[in-house]
């Protein structure tokens, strides 16, 4: 996803994107994989600077404190860490289990999220203003 500026990713999150790179072209080929994954960009920028007034879904999140907004035929799950900023974690399918995925994968979502906290803090990382 281009010019990331309002948001950061996990190292998971980049998997997942890696792994949605592969199967959309596998699906639609080149140009509709570009603009799928410019879809799901422009929503990460959205979410990013609109998260507080967007519906978190803690019907899939549960109690994780993880946000979710769907992008075409997947979620991006964000956690907000600022008013115009969010680290996107995990990016899943809208077909699959989602709680039952963030529950298996929610110590390591944790810990990488803890990471980035930590890096920001320290000014190994910056967020635009």
């Amino acid at each position: 996803m281009p010019g990331k500026e309002h948001y950061l990713l996990t190292r998971r999150a980049e998997r997942d994107l890696h792994d949605t790179r592969a199967w959309s072209l596998a699906r639609w080929r080149r140009k509709l994989t570009r603009e799928y994954f410019s879809d799901l960009h422009q929503a990460a920028e959205y979410v990013a600077t609109h998260h507080q007034a967007l519906n978190s879904r803690e019907d899939l999140t549960g109690d994780t404190g993880l946000c979710i907004h769907p992008v075409r035929e997947h979620y991006l799950i964000y956690l907000p860490v600022g008013d115009q900023h969010i680290i996107i974690v995990t990016v899943i399918r809208q077909s699959r289990d989602v709680p039952q995925i963030l529950g298996k994968a929610a110590f390591m979502i944790r810990r990488e999220v803890i990471e980035i906290k930590n890096r920001i803090q320290r000014g190994e990382l910056s967020l635009p203003k």
